[in-house]
């Protein structure tokens, strides 16, 4: 990008690629200009997109040499900066890097004859991390133990163009709507009211009456459905969901144990208006007092048009893997239904 370009991605989300030294996120504070130079962007880091590689030596994780902090801020030429791909995944710092971490350990576990060395210091560093996090997350979920939770909405209008559907929020950005798990609410006659969306522009709720939004017309998202846990939950299947949950129980964990979760399928949801196949890897991780719990969830999704007889083709495999050495294997699929 020019840097005229880049005067219009101030405040925005960059990615600043340095090679050996790592890949990271970081938001475009200013931009600094200078006669026949190529510009610079001042950059205040926010998350890791890919750990350098010099931190794996010797069979150890050294976390301390990350160049980068979370909030630093640098100067960077041009030449290491590029705006975000929306499948570029936005996380928190400490998650960024264990997201990382996981997808390192599942390409050694993957491997023919992995490191076992290596394997059990990223399971160390893993759960170190998720430790400090989950201690974090105690203090947070103690101060807000008794504070009654009311839903916070993201206001979005409602727009076609031609024989797409489609939400805007305030800043411009976008959001397509298709067939999916999520609620949208509106007002209706006075009234707050929620349902899903059917397509074709068109509302259902539950009790079956359809509304139909004017262009412009006001559209509101809870903001906790952005939560990538919840988007995690709210695709699955009943049954699969129900699967899932019984093997947590098994491994003793629960959803309120969650330290950290990385959900793949969520830019693919939002960004890919024309896509009919989903897959990828979803990485979770929980932990109590007595273990932690690593689990990958492999997935696939094919849709189905409403011409097409057949019903979506539905994959979902989950590994769990315990710091004591435990792993089992779940699979649901609807395909034989």
């Amino acid at each position: 990008m020019d840097r005229y370009e880049a005067q219009q991605q101030i405040g925005s989300l960059l990615v600043i690629d340095l090679g050996e030294k790592g890949t990271y996120l970081g938001e475009l504070l200013s931009v600094l200009t200078e006669p026949k130079k190529p510009w610079r962007g001042r950059i205040q880091i926010k998350s890791v997109v890919t750990l350098p590689e010099f931190i794996f030596q010797n069979e150890t994780i050294a976390i301390h040499e990350i160049p980068y902090s979370e909030d630093d801020v640098d100067t960077f030429a041009s030449q290491y900066l590029t705006t975000r791909s929306p499948h570029i995944h936005v996380e928190s710092y400490i998650d960024s890097i264990l997201t990382d971490l996981k997808k390192r350990y599942i390409r050694l576990k993957n491997n023919g004859a992995p490191s076992a060395v290596e394997i059990e210091a990223l399971e160390v560093y893993i759960k170190t991390m998720t430790s400090q996090k989950r201690k974090k997350n105690r203090l947070v979920k103690s101060e807000q133990h008794d504070e009654e939770q009311t839903p916070s909405f993201v206001e979005y209008t409602f727009h076609v163009k031609g024989d797409d559907y489609f939400l805007q929020d305030s800043k411009g950005e976008q959001l397509p709507l298709t067939v999916s798990h999520f609620h949208y609410t509106w007002n209706q006659q006075g009234q707050l009211v929620t349902g899903r969306y059917e397509g074709d522009g068109i509302f259902i709720r539950e009790n079956g009456s359809r509304f139909i939004p004017n262009e412009g017309d006001l559209i509101l998202i809870d903001k906790e459905q952005f939560n990538p846990y919840s988007i995690f939950q709210t695709e699955l299947e009943p049954a699969a969901l129900q699967g899932f949950e019984h093997n947590l129980a098994l491994h003793h964990v629960s959803h309120k144990d969650l330290i950290h979760c990385y959900n793949a399928l969520i830019d693919q949801l939002f960004h890919s208006e024309s896509t009919t196949t989903f897959r990828g890897v979803n990485f979770l991780t929980y932990q109590t007092d007595d273990q932690f719990v690593l689990v990958q969830h492999h997935f696939k999704r094919e849709l189905r048009s409403q011409q097409q007889p057949t019903k979506d083709t539905v994959y979902d495999r989950f590994e769990f893997t315990t710091d004591k050495g435990k792993r089992t294997i779940a699979l649901y699929t609807n395909a034989y239904q």
